[in-house]
């Protein structure tokens, strides 16, 4: 069973919104998943509640937890089951954690110079040989600032997605919302099975 975290040490970088419509194109594609919540505010765990008090619950559960109870949520859970783990900003021991048992790691980032900073410093929580990915959120495309994050990330061999998720008011609008069909996202869950 499949572990995916979204883990960056920087707050608002998308690791919230990216656990969302990543686990909603993987329940869209007929699979089961649960969001695991890590992060104190409790981000994920808001979304679920708001969208099912309208009456649109999401397709996949979400459920709080800590690091400690990772390991045997996903043995409780079918060999199929995807886990996606919604890590908190800032807390270096549950962003490891949450690595430690992941499969693959994304860390997103906005291409701004302050939010990339913070790449170089989740990096080095990610195991030799771990699969993981930066992936570049709420970008505005085709900009110097955004070619000028995806060469660094180049030039430094950082493993990055080939999928920039652009700068859109329907990912900040959806929080309370069951997430629509995102094509973005849809490659983003791609390119994490070609590298599964």
């Amino acid at each position: 069973m499949p572990i995916i975290s979204a883990a960056n040490t920087k707050g608002g970088v998308g690791k919230t919104t990216t656990a969302m419509y990543l686990a909603n194109e993987y329940a869209r594609a007929g699979r089961e998943v649960t969001v695991v919540d890590l992060d104190k505010q409790g981000s994920a765990s808001v979304w679920a509640d708001k969208a099912s008090d309208r009456g649109t619950p999401l397709p996949f559960a979400v459920e709080v937890s800590n690091t400690k109870r990772i390991s045997r949520l996903a043995d409780s859970k079918g060999s199929d089951h995807l886990i996606v783990i919604d890590t908190p900003p800032g807390d270096s021991s549950v962003i490891e954690g949450a690595i430690d048992v992941s499969d693959f790691v994304i860390i997103p980032t906005t291409p701004s110079e302050l939010d990339t900073d913070r790449v170089w410093e989740t990096i080095p929580t990610v195991r030799d040989g771990q699969l993981y990915g930066v992936l570049v959120a709420s970008a505005v495309l085709h900009t110097r600032l955004l070619n000028d994050v995806i060469t660094a990330l180049d030039e430094n061999e950082v493993s990055r997605f080939k999928t920039v998720v652009s700068f859109a008011q329907r990912y900040r609008q959806a929080v309370g919302y069951r997430p629509r069909r995102d094509a973005t996202y849809a490659d983003v869950a791609e390119e994490i099975g070609a590298a599964l």
